[in-house]
């Protein structure tokens, strides 16, 4: 008989033995160096302002599973405020900033959510760590995140209005896009008949890098969003740009969208901008006005030629000789909407600009991914997956999606996150596991409970007590039959 055939295992169910193993020593370590921290945070603090209260348990979620520890309250012995009670581990670690969740997990909670629904986002990251995690727990993780985005972004807004906000990256030339999805409210928003609202987002990046033989991908790309109207959703963008870019060395915009009202206040108040009609929107546009026999032909040839009057001319004609309204009203339509828009018609490249040199690894490409990257940053998530949203739920979402296409989402995380760790704690986090002398003593808020001597030590041993005695140091068990 083979002795390896005697006691199967799976090596499924043996890899998840040894995981959850290495999880449960990793949550003890982690918990150990959190009350360490505690410590050395009570030791240092202003003893006057921070009257310690004694110490309160508590629970963070983390990629290991739920670390609960302990951590001391202090009272604030300050005269000009209300009777406050503080945590300084939670607000030195940042938890107040993102909730009882660690950075690790909300990066992974994150970078599902972008893609997946709420329910599958808990599914994943319960299965593919030691963390179990609900649908509600996953959307107050995403609100939390989102919020802090937001206040991120109205605090650049103040710098930017007292001229007091500037990047450091310095380019010359950069090329947006605006757009707005609608997407549907859910049912307690909507109200005669407004059943959806507007998501608005503006996608500004330096150029085109290619990444394979006639594949490009935008560079640098800076996604914003934003419910509010144009003029305050303009500030927004703005404001974000400034936080990364030096404004004042961008000498030439490149402006590209559908003509939308709204969007053209992101333009309008800044003469270097060059503002593009959007060509998918163009031919959009012209398509639905078709007449038949060789009008799209027609139109579509001079507009590519850059003869703008002629075409105007043409479409003039071709209203005033269809024999029916509705014809008549769709050329009329166009006619309207092109003239609108009559600036951006021509492309930017077609204009004789005098174009500033970009970044080495760039190039210049014509402008038109609008509607594509609205679907990249919207739509694919929010619109076409059958889901509705409040209206503030939806726009902290959105926040997320915009932050992972513009590859900031982690840094985001971090910066909510960074502390000063103290010199001595330094690559020693695993010590206070691995060395009983650095474990702490006292758990949760400090009690163990009575501690009482032996039973029967120093009295007369009878055979009955002495084997008490025995049994409770665990040798020679007690024997009932």
């Amino acid at each position: 008989m083979n002795i390896l055939t005697e006691n199967k295992e799976n090596i499924k169910s043996l890899e998840k033995k040894f995981y959850d193993y290495a999880c449960k020593l990793a949550v003890k370590a982690f918990k150990n160096w959190l009350q360490e921290l505690d410590r050395e945070l009570m030791k240092s603090r202003d003893k006057e302002l921070f009257r310690h209260k004694g110490h309160r348990k508590t629970c963070i979620k983390t990629l290991m599973g739920e670390v609960e520890y302990s951590r001391a309250v202090y009272q604030v012995m300050d005269n000009e405020c209300e009777k406050k009670f503080v945590y300084l581990l939670d607000e030195y670690v940042g938890f107040e900033n993102i909730g009882f969740v660690s950075a690790n997990l909300v990066e992974r909670i994150a970078d599902n959510i972008c893609e997946t629904s709420y329910a599958e986002t808990a599914k994943n990251i319960s299965s593919l760590t030691g963390q179990s995690i609900s649908r509600q727990g996953v959307w107050n993780v995403v609100q939390k995140l989102g919020s802090q985005i937001e206040r991120q972004e109205n605090r650049y807004i103040e710098l930017n209005e007292k001229h007091q906000l500037q990047g450091e990256k310095e380019i010359a030339v950069l090329f947006e896009e605006a757009d707005g999805v609608f997407v549907r409210k859910q049912k307690r928003y909507r109200h005669k008949g407004n059943n959806s609202f507007e998501l608005k987002v503006a996608i500004a990046h330096e150029g085109w890098r290619e990444t394979a033989p006639k594949r490009f991908e935008l560079a640098g790309k800076t996604v914003v969003c934003d419910i509010a109207s144009g003029t305050a959703f303009n500030k927004r963008k703005e404001a974000v740009l400034a936080s990364k870019y030096n404004l004042d060395e961008i000498n030439t915009r490149i402006f590209n969208s559908d003509g939308g009202l709204w969007i053209k206040k992101l333009h309008d108040y800044n003469d270097e901008v060059h503002f593009q009609l959007d060509p998918f929107h163009i031919q959009k546009a012209i398509r639905s006005s078709d007449i038949g026999g060789d009008y799209l032909k027609q139109v579509t040839g001079m507009l590519r030629e850059s003869k703008i009057d002629e075409m105007f001319e043409y479409l003039d004609a071709v209203a005033n000789s269809v024999e029916t309204e509705n014809a008549e009203e769709k050329v009329r339509s166009l006619i309207s909407y092109l003239k609108s828009n009559r600036e951006g018609l021509i492309p930017y490249q077609k204009r004789g600009l005098e174009l500033p040199k970009l970044p080495e690894g760039l190039v210049y490409k014509g402008m038109g991914n609008a509607e594509h990257n609205m679907y990249l940053a919207v739509a694919k998530r929010m619109k076409h997956q059958s889901a509705s949203w409040s209206p503030q739920g939806g726009l902290k979402l959105c926040k997320l999606i915009c932050q992972k296409i513009s590859n900031t989402l982690s840094e985001t995380i971090e910066n909510l996150t960074t502390f000063e760790i103290p010199e001595h704690l330094k690559g020693n986090a695993l010590k206070p596991l691995l060395s009983a002398a650095k474990a702490p003593k006292k758990d949760g808020k400090g009690y163990e409970g009575k501690h009482t001597a032996m039973p029967f030590v120093g009295c007369a041993v009878s055979n009955g007590r002495k084997e008490i005695m025995n049994w409770l140091k665990g040798r020679n068990p007690i024997s009932y039959f």
